[in-house]
Formats: structure tokens, sequence, C-alpha cells
């Protein structure tokens, strides 16, 4: 039976544009963005983030999220 508090979730780091908001897991994204956490996923990917910079204009209300580790918490 695998333990569920074993697991290590993404942390990622969610900018408007070049400005830094917050970082978190995408649970933590979106209860503080009120965003849902299948958008943040989806902002995440690397689909979306060629889309982002294939724009000619690059909107600077953009939401960018970029995977930047893993959460080191242990609950054991």
């Amino acid at each position: 039976m695998t333990s569920r508090g074993n697991q290590h979730k993404r942390i990622y780091a969610l900018y408007r544009g070049d400005i830094y908001i917050s970082d978190g897991t995408a649970d933590e994204l979106a209860t503080e963005t009120g965003l849902k956490v299948a958008t943040i996923l989806w902002y995440a990917t690397g689909v979306r983030r060629r889309r982002i910079d294939s724009q000619r204009r690059k909107s600077k209300k953009s939401i960018i999220v970029e995977p930047i580790g893993w959460d080191d918490d242990d609950d054991d």
C-alpha cells in the first residue's frame, strides 16, 4: 500500500508579466489567487509558455507559472 504522506508536490513561482507574485504548490497558488488548480497547472505547461513566448506583444498582464522545484516537507 502506498503512503500518500511520502509524495512530494511540485512548487511553482507565479508571475504577472515580469513581476513576481508568489510561489507554492498548485493548491496554495489557487487558494491565494482565486484561480482553479487546473488553471494553475495549465499555466505551467510548456505549450502555454511557448504560446506566450511566441506572441509578438507579450502582455505585461500575462500570468506565467514556472515550476521551480519540489517541496521538502517530511511529515513522518
